[in-house]
């Protein structure tokens, strides 16, 4: 997921018909959490957003590198003016960029962007699964369901222990890894295949694609509501160009991930086919 910089063509109308605002974010906190992963912590100036949208940020005031990146929410302080939280993956060098800010500089940030996850019905019992670079918007719902009084399952894999990130997970979160070496041996989808409530439930998940296929394909099979968010190389950010397209499950063309999404029903979305 990314954005270009100043020379970026917004559609018409976009920042002044939204909730979306461009600003210097000042940086509370930008602290390691796990081997190649960071929390930043920011001022926020903008609309509160909702889990499962994103802000684009410019890493630098050179023109190098030159396209905005993405990061997903993982948490707000839900108070005016307050704070903001993203979990991110240092893997090029933009991220480089970002891990070498300390506290107290100014990051140019627009936000919050795309559409995020909706709330299960009364009846539904949230199953929330994902992990790896899925992680941040997860936590960001979990906390927002628990806080309106729903008990959501929160289901979080990783490839080994030690790429379980040190941050304060809620009680009860289940984890897995790949090889076993801390808690179920397995991924998200098999211990919910296992575990998940005989009644209604709704899953939410994130993550790479073919993890969002196997979610999906749960879903259909017990009869679930599944809502989905796709990671997506994002080119504008904005819906301006199909840099991040997914392919429609009727056939009918393709559903940009930052406009349209990133979050989708499972049914909308061909999960096993990339544009």
């Amino acid at each position: 997921m990314e954005s270009e910089g100043p020379s970026l063509t917004v559609p018409p109308g976009f920042l002044h018909h939204s909730a979306v605002q461009q600003f210097d974010a000042r940086i509370i906190g930008n602290r390691p959490v796990a081997e190649s992963w960071r929390e930043l912590t920011l001022s926020w100036e903008a609309e509160e957003p909702s889990p499962g949208q994103f802000l684009t940020f410019r890493p630098s005031a050179s023109s190098a590198p030159l396209l905005r990146r993405p990061l997903a929410f993982a948490g707000h302080s839900g108070d005016s003016g307050g704070r903001v939280s993203v979990i991110y993956q240092v893997r090029g060098e933009a991220t480089r960029l970002l891990a070498g800010l300390e506290a107290g500089a100014a990051l140019d940030v627009l936000g919050p962007l795309g559409r995020g996850f909706p709330l299960p019905s009364s009846d539904e019992v949230p199953l929330i699964a994902g992990g790896g670079i899925g992680l941040g918007p997860l936590l960001f719902l979990d906390a927002r369901l628990r806080a309106a009084g729903r008990s959501p399952a929160l289901v979080l894999g990783f490839r080994t222990a030690a790429a379980i990130p040190e941050l304060e997970l809620p009680g009860g979160t289940a984890l897995c890894t790949d090889d076993g070496s801390a808690g179920f041996r397995g991924t998200p989808v098999d211990w919910i295949s296992r575990n998940a409530p005989a009644g209604p439930a709704r899953l939410y998940g994130c993550g790479p694609l073919p993890m969002l296929a196997a979610l999906a394909g749960l879903a259909a099979e017990r009869g679930w509501r599944a809502s989905l968010s796709a990671e997506q190389w994002m080119a504008c950010g904005v819906g301006a160009c199909m840099g991040c397209a997914l392919p429609r499950s009727d056939g009918g063309g393709y559903l940009r991930a930052c406009a349209d999404g990133p979050v989708f029903e499972a049914g909308d979305i061909d999960w096993r086919l990339r544009p």
